[in-house]
């Protein structure tokens, strides 16, 4: 006969089901039903109403009754909460939570932080807009002792509201706390400033990617109530910089790479663990290069250009693991495909004045990366449309030792007649 056990094991199991990666839309739906199903499990076992033979092998006891357990209600919450990751409107999935919530407390089930964290992360979801967020912190004021996830939950929910001026409020206030009781651990996370730098990524304020900064350069001066910053909070102010429309963003962005290379060798923290991490970081500091706004200034534009040109050479340059003569490392091929469009993106944007050097640093990319096998589509087109046709044929036959017909005035080659090896470790 099944037992409040059993019913939180098949529980649990609908909260796995309800977290699913959402890719064709098909998945919200089967999250929502699964989360659904524990609901109206739990409701069965809440009223009494459990027919074991529904639960074992068809044979039929009778009814009996099980009273549901903190377990039982924590493990539905998780259930709404992986399901609410892929609703586009979670509102009811939150509302939900809450009320299991609510009815825990009527059978004397003191909910735990676990709980209320839960609750809080469905409303996050919920994409109920600052609405959802400041219900998130109502809750968060009435615990009785708030652990860092359940600030840091909060934090989320006002980032995806896009109020990450709320999220450095609540920041100040823990560190407020902090000093007031002398307590260096209370703030002493990474993950909490973390989430104000990703809130800050996020936000539409023109001055966001400048607090940003600010809040990572705090970090790096360090305190008795502050962590030393991770590859992550670079990573998060280098993408607050690459989408921001600041005309001096390549510089800056290219002062954040700096650091923190010069950061993770001085933990010693050896490239092998951080490639990806580094190589998005080299192509954050190119994407914010490539797109230096039009309207910048000259200087801004030539420092742009000289900023794109060093940073490639350096990416290039860098001791990755396992770089072998033939340029092949462990490193996502598919960032590095990206590294060279942007590149040429780059060259195209802020070198029109000088088309020779333009032409000939597109060139010699373009070589290289047929040479590592990296040439995509993408990389083939921006190459055809930024540079003349007689040096695309020159450094078709000339340089990589490919014949194309002469009789027509137009290249004529077609992406997938390009010999096979300059594409063997592309991506896509």
């Amino acid at each position: 006969r099944p037992d409040v056990i059993t019913f939180n094991t098949v529980l649990a199991a609908l909260a796995k089901s309800a977290d699913v990666e959402n890719r064709d839309g098909k998945e919200k739906i089967v999250g929502e039903a699964a989360a659904q199903k524990a609901v109206e499990l739990l409701d069965s076992i809440e009223n009494s109403n459990v027919q074991p033979n529904q639960y074992n092998h068809g044979k039929n006891r009778g009814l009996t009754h099980i009273e549901p357990d903190e377990i039982s209600y924590n493990t539905t919450i998780s259930a709404l909460a992986n399901a609410s990751k892929n609703c586009s409107s979670g509102v009811h999935l939150a509302v939900d939570a809450e009320n299991l919530m609510t009815r825990m407390k009527k059978r004397g089930i003191e909910p735990s932080s676990y709980t209320f964290n839960s609750v809080m992360l469905v409303w996050g979801r919920s994409s109920g807009g600052l609405q959802s967020a400041q219900r998130a912190e109502a809750l968060l004021r009435s615990m009785a002792n708030p652990t860092i996830v359940s600030w840091t939950t909060v934090m989320n929910a006002y980032a995806l509201a896009d109020s990450a001026r709320k999220v450095e409020s609540l920041l100040n206030e823990l560190e407020q706390q902090a000093t007031e009781q002398n307590d260096h651990h209370l703030c002493n996370s990474i993950v909490l400033y973390n989430t104000v730098l990703h809130s800050l990524g996020r936000s539409s304020d023109d001055d966001a990617p400048t607090r940003s900064e600010a809040l990572l350069q705090r970090l790096e001066r360090g305190s008795s109530y502050h962590p030393k910053p991770d590859f992550i909070s670079y990573r998060l102010v280098l993408t607050a910089l690459e989408h921001c429309k600041h005309p001096d963003k390549a510089l800056r962005a290219r002062s954040v790479l700096d650091r923190f290379l010069q950061s993770m060798k001085k933990q010693n923290i050896l490239p092998p663990l951080l490639q990806d991490n580094i190589q998005e970081a080299f192509n954050s500091v190119l994407t914010a290069c490539a797109y230096t706004p039009s309207n910048a200034s000259v200087h801004f534009r030539h420092e742009a250009a000289r900023i794109l040109v060093e940073t490639f050479r350096d990416m290039n340059s860098y001791d990755w693991p396992g770089n072998g003569e033939d340029g092949n490392t462990k490193r996502n091929n598919g960032s590095i495909q990206e590294s060279y469009t942007l590149f040429i993106q780059g060259c195209s944007h802020l070198l029109g004045s000088s088309p020779c050097e333009r032409q000939v640093l597109i060139t010699s990319a373009f070589r290289e990366c047929c040479r590592k096998g990296l040439l995509n589509l993408v990389i083939w087109d921006k190459f055809c449309k930024f540079v003349p046709l007689e040096i695309i044929r020159s450094t078709l036959e000339d340089h990589l030792g490919y014949n194309i017909d002469h009789t027509f005035e137009t290249v004529t080659v077609r992406f997938e007649d390009l010999p096979q090896k300059w594409s063997e470790r592309s991506t896509s």
